[in-house]
């Protein structure tokens, strides 16, 4: 058998390459849609105060 030709190798690198590059920016994405930072720091606060006068009942 013989072994590929050097630009059939350099051709498959560079293909690599680009599907390593397109697969981190997927990634890139994915992680930013699962940051839980987006949450606004306000949001969690009144969530947070809202539980608790739930759980303290009516006076």
């Amino acid at each position: 058998m013989s072994s590929p030709s050097p630009s059939s190798l350099e051709e498959r690198v560079r293909d690599l390459e680009r599907q390593v590059a397109a697969l981190r920016a997927r990634l890139l994405v994915l992680e930013q849609q699962m940051d839980p930072s987006v949450e606004h720091p306000t949001d969690r606060s009144v969530v947070r105060e809202k539980s608790v006068y739930d759980w303290q009942g009516p006076r």
